[in-house]
């Protein structure tokens, strides 16, 4: 799967959790958004001296704050926007030692009763926005 329709993508992380495990699941978000996200990283640029430096983001990646009733409610919501990409992380995965484990633990679990701790919105500016808008930034 591939998406192209990014112009925002946005983080949202639960507030509650330590900041260790925040940055872990943004980082781990940023790469699963990075891998399905077509044109979200730019070309290499070279500095003065002509060394590249690998291309990053193009587009802004704001980190905000909300809830755990806040992060469902905008996976839940974000099937009335179908341009909109949601990835997300939960708790389930991040206590999880293997992939495995967490494929097992997800699947006897609702979309609504997972234990997110953190999500990445990505799409046109004013989708994003209807979903996110509210947040405060993560600080």
């Amino acid at each position: 799967m591939s998406f192209s329709n990014a112009d925002k993508c946005t983080f949202v992380v639960d507030g509650d959790i330590a900041t260790g495990l925040a940055m872990n699941a943004v980082a781990a978000l940023s790469l699963s958004v990075g891998h399905l996200t077509e044109g979200i990283i730019g070309e290499d640029v070279k500095d003065a001296d002509g060394v590249s430096h690998h291309g990053i983001t193009s587009i802004p990646l704001p980190i905000l704050r909300g809830d755990r009733a806040a992060l469902r409610d905008i996976v839940l919501k974000s099937a009335e926007f179908p341009d909109v990409l949601v990835v997300d992380f939960t708790e389930v995965a991040q206590s999880s030692r293997s992939y495995d484990e967490y494929t097992d633990r997800t699947s006897r679990v609702t979309a609504a009763e997972l234990p997110y701790i953190a999500i990445a919105v990505c799409g046109g500016k004013s989708a994003v926005n209807k979903l996110t808008g509210s947040l405060p930034l993560y600080r």
